[in-house]
């Protein structure tokens, strides 16, 4: 059995995104990691070559600034680092998520012994939000918890939209089974003024500038949002991060109501609130259909 792992990275630096922590944290699962740097504005291709491993080969790819509906720029780049993976499973991993390492073991035995059963097409990996920090992380339904992010090699198999998931080509999503692998998304705990370059740079992909100047002039002056459900993080972070975490010098406290009276989350904590009561679980959308 072969495991590729791929990912595309553009402006890394400026964006502040750990890149490098999460390029790492799949060299122990992978035997090759394909890493897509479209053109960029600063180092970023420069430090994805200083990692200087062999199971490493980096790609460049054109950018193109006229593309900025709905984030397919995103899955476009995606796609060119799919197709060049030769392994069996393919492991997708975005700039500002780490797999932890704990959970390496697990996810190699579940790709082993899938590996013959054609019916899975891909396989799932849990998720842990954080949020305006390394120590909170959230917990409401506007989040996913488990997304595709491992699938087989296969051309009618590719990433969609804005590289949130995985469809077949003519749309359908993937039949799944979980990985037991475990990611850390670290894209909404950076630093405040680092967190609204990026918000700047995201947006540019789905509208125009005004609405690019839109979306930030809506951001409160600290940035992040006071009223997200978070509890405090206890647990640990993966080992590839331990550098950044210790370095983070920004704090976040969140009001945590019950209820948010804001378009867009009300019903989402009606949901957590019946989710509490009765163990019920609704008005939350799945990328993919869960084999069990």
């Amino acid at each position: 059995m072969k495991i590729s792992g791929f990912t595309l990275i553009r402006n890394g630096v400026e964006l502040g995104y750990p890149f490098i922590p999460s390029i790492r944290s799949l060299l122990p699962l992978c035997d090759e990691v394909i890493v897509n740097v479209p053109r960029s504005t600063d180092n970023t291709l420069d430090r994805v070559k200083g990692i200087g491993d062999p199971k490493i080969r980096v790609i460049e790819s054109d950018w193109d600034e006229t593309l900025r509906q709905s984030g397919l720029a995103l899955s476009h780049h995606t796609n060119l680092a799919l197709r060049e993976c030769a392994g069996d499973w393919c492991v997708y991993i975005q700039g500002d998520e780490v797999l932890h390492e704990d959970t390496v073991s697990a996810m190699r035995a579940t790709m082993e012994r899938q590996l013959n059963n054609s019916v899975v097409q891909g396989l799932l990996v849990d998720y842990t939000h954080f949020y305006g920090s390394y120590w909170t992380y959230v917990y409401s339904f506007g989040w996913y918890y488990r997304e595709v992010r491992v699938v087989r090699r296969d051309s009618n198999i590719r990433s969609c939209g804005d590289a949130q998931g995985f469809r077949t080509a003519d749309g359908q999503k993937l039949l799944v089974k979980k990985s037991g692998g475990h990611y850390f998304h670290y894209g909404h705990a950076l630093k405040p003024q680092v967190a609204e370059r990026k918000l700047r740079n995201l947006s540019s992909l789905y509208h125009d500038d005004a609405g690019v100047k839109e979306e930030v002039s809506r951001r409160p002056p600290r940035f992040y949002d006071d009223d997200q459900k978070v509890k405090r993080f206890t647990g640990k972070h993966p080992a590839v991060m331990q550098e950044l975490v210790a370095a983070a010098d920004w704090t976040y406290t969140s009001r945590n109501p019950l209820i948010r009276f804001r378009r867009g989350y009300f019903w989402e904590d009606i949901a957590l609130i019946v989710k509490r009561c009765t163990g019920l679980t609704i008005g939350v959308h799945r990328n993919y259909r869960l084999i069990k």
